[in-house]
């Protein structure tokens, strides 16, 4: 199975460029606090300081009231205690004058004991009075009543002790006299005085105590007033604060969406946004959009040898030289992985794309100094235009894809604009691709074989191992129609494997001596599994590693010598052999010889076809049959058809040869029936 490519030859030696690190453009800082966590502190911080000020605002009018309330009601009682305080001593005054009457009138004994049993009540209802009465209007009343006390009770006791022997007369003499009448009158205006001042010195008091409560509880109210203004305003400054951790958020999440978190380049998302919006403004200035797609080439090797985080130093140099390019405001975006899409506008000038994907390539060859590696990638670029190829932002995308995949098909470092074909051929490409998927699971790859002989004794060595399409609509394919797309496509290795499973089923048919030479693909080389994934294959249908050869072209070498050494390593380990096809028509570097320490060395079919006709192929013959004898390696030539070609070779001293002369390629059933005569 061929599984070889044409040899890159467009390697630049130009001179490493180091850019600082800090040139690279920085990704969105990604958020150190969680946004809910800070927003749930500030909200609790709010709420918390809300009901502290409100519990104060509330606890402080509910004092007030209690406050007010409980003087309120004493200085209400007082006022009350004090009025009933004077009814109860004018009572008593009233009672002791009516007693004293009925004594004189009666001249009864009774009424003097009833008189003397109610002098403690007048002086418990004045004891009363004075305590609640103001200490200087009871001063005032003790000074004024006194005297006239004193004698109206020396006046009583007279008239009392009168009536005790009899003197009726006497005692009426002594009530009815004007002395008492006057002390008695002097008594009983004193006494309406004092109770008069004690009920309005209350009432002062009660006043005065409800102003007081008054002011306090404007006071009380005030401050509330203060607290909640200033609540509110505390409260509006954190939702102030709360609101602006919010309108962070969203601009960091809109930031986080719409931007690729390693290049800082707009994302795929905010990509096709920022083209809606150009291609309007496009279309309403009546002027042209450019649409680039950028593919990485030899990207793929350096993540795979140096780590991803090389990959992605990488990938930062990559934005900032587009940066470096582009005019400020211009659109460039990843668009995933290694591939990246700019937008140019072309407002009179249709070369201006051209022009800019020029810039970006030579600016994307330029080797990268990245911790102390240079590496040399370089950049592919499809160009598609609106409105002229498409008309909206998935199909102009889709066909500066399809552009893309023309340069790239053209060879690396190359452009191409959208031509109306391409969907055709893509379209085409697609549909073989699934194709070749479903090919492979349902074994339409088969394989067949082409002898490889002893130039000497025209017996049969080994055979190549080489892969047919049995198409069910298309018939049987040629390996140059599907092995080209299946290496693009990353298949190639579960072709191989799958075609390998038949080989060994095949291979008892076949002599014990003879060995099987089958083609490893560059790309199946810098795969980890490729050895064990052929021993397993071999250990299945219990096949010998020693009777299996492996050929690797010169691209294989190139584009990763370390992972080809370890791999041709692993395989002479266990056993198989390496060959080293095509040699001559790529890099053929002599250290490849001398470092991989291959068992055979092809020589290309391209020399030995025109080394009759031009001395220069004849040459070069030679010098890789003496190259391989000096190496003590077997020299094989392919594509030998005449008998002519097979003498020359001999001549030369090439000891083994392959081409139509000895067999073209066949399938099992006709290796033995076309062979059997050569097989010893």
């Amino acid at each position: 199975m061929r599984l070889s490519t044409g040899a890159d030859g467009n390697t630049r030696r130009d001179t490493p460029v180091a850019l600082p690190r800090t040139a690279n453009p920085p990704g969105p800082l990604l958020p150190t606090v969680s946004i809910v966590e800070q927003t749930m502190y500030e909200a609790r911080r709010s709420v918390a300081a809300a009901l502290i000020g409100a519990t104060f605002v509330v606890g402080s009018l509910l004092i007030e009231r209690l406050w007010y309330s409980t003087v309120h009601e004493t200085a209400t009682g007082i006022h009350a205690a004090a009025q009933q305080a004077a009814a109860d001593l004018t009572l008593a005054d009233q009672r002791l004058t009516s007693t004293a009457q009925m004594a004189v009138a009666t001249g009864e004994q009774r009424w003097i004991d009833d008189y003397d049993r109610r002098v403690p009540d007048r002086n418990q209802a004045l004891a009363t009075a004075r305590s609640l009465a103001p200490s200087g209007v009871a001063q005032h009343f003790d000074t004024q009543s006194r005297a006239a006390k004193d004698e109206l009770d020396n006046l009583r006791e007279a008239a009392f002790g009168a009536l005790t022997v009899g003197g009726v007369n006497t005692a009426r003499t002594i009530f009815d006299s004007d002395r008492f009448q006057r002390q008695t009158q002097l008594l009983s205006a004193t006494t309406t005085e004092f109770t008069t001042a004690t009920v309005a010195a209350t009432e002062a008091d009660v006043t005065a105590l409800n102003q007081r409560a008054v002011v306090i509880g404007t006071l009380v109210s005030l401050t509330g007033v203060l607290m909640g203004v200033a609540l509110w305003r505390r409260l509006s400054h954190r939702l102030d604060r709360s609101r602006s951790v919010f309108l962070d958020a969203e601009d960091r999440i809109q930031r986080l969406a719409s931007s690729d978190l390693l290049t800082g380049l707009a994302n795929r998302t905010a990509l096709h946004d920022a083209m809606s919006t150009a291609m309007a403004r496009a279309q309403r200035d009546g002027h042209r959009m450019a649409l680039l797609m950028i593919d990485l080439d030899r990207f793929k090797p350096i993540n795979d040898r140096h780590g991803h985080m090389i990959g992605d130093l990488v990938l930062k140099e990559v934005a900032h030289r587009l940066s470096v390019c582009l005019r400020s405001g211009e659109l460039r975006a990843r668009y995933g992985g290694d591939e990246f899409v700019v937008a140019i506008e072309e407002k009179d000038d249709p070369a201006v794309a051209h022009a800019v994907a020029e810039r970006v390539i030579q600016a994307l060859c330029r080797p990268m100094l990245i911790d102390n590696l240079s590496l040399a990638i370089g950049a592919s670029v499809g160009i598609a235009r609106f409105p002229d190829d498409a008309t909206h932002g998935d199909e102009l995308l889709r066909k500066a894809d399809s552009a893309l995949y023309r340069a790239k098909a053209n060879g690396r470092g190359g452009m191409c604009f959208y031509d109306a074909r391409l969907d055709e051929q893509l379209a085409e490409r697609d549909s073989l691709e699934q194709d070749i998927r479903a090919g492979i699971a349902q074994g339409q790859f088969v394989p067949y074989y082409q002898p490889i002989v002893d130039l000497a004794s025209r017996s049969v060595q080994s055979l190549e191992l080489l892969c047919r399409w049995n198409h069910p609509k298309r018939g049987l394919l040629s390996p140059a129609l599907f092995i080209p797309l299946a290496e693009q496509s990353g298949l190639i290795g579960a072709m191989m494997l799958s075609v390998l499973h038949q080989a060994c089923i095949d291979l008892p048919r076949f002599p014990t001596h003879w060995r099987l030479s089958i083609n490893v693909s560059p790309q199946q080389v810098l795969d980890n599994t490729l050895v064990p994934q052929l021993l397993a294959v071999l250990s299945e249908h219990d096949v010998q590693p020693q009777r299996r050869d492996v050929e690797l072209t010169e691209t294989a070498l190139v584009n990763d010598t370390a992972r080809t050494r370890q791999v041709m390593q692993a395989m002479k380990e266990v056993g198989i052999t390496g060959t080293l096809d095509n040699f001559g028509i790529g890099y053929s570097s002599l250290c490849y010889l001398a470092e991989m320490s291959f068992d055979k060395i092809k020589i290309d079919q391209s020399f030995v076809h025109t080394m009759h006709d031009r001395p220069e192929s004849a040459r070069i013959v030679d010098a890789v049959i003496g190259l391989s004898r000096s190496l003590g390696v077997q020299a094989v030539a392919e594509g030998v058809e005449t008998e002519r070609d097979a003498m020359a070779l001999r001549k030369l001293g090439c000891g083994l040869a392959q081409g139509y002369l000895f067999g073209r390629p066949m399938p099992v059933d006709h290796v033995m029936p076309a062979l059997g005569a050569i097989a010893a």
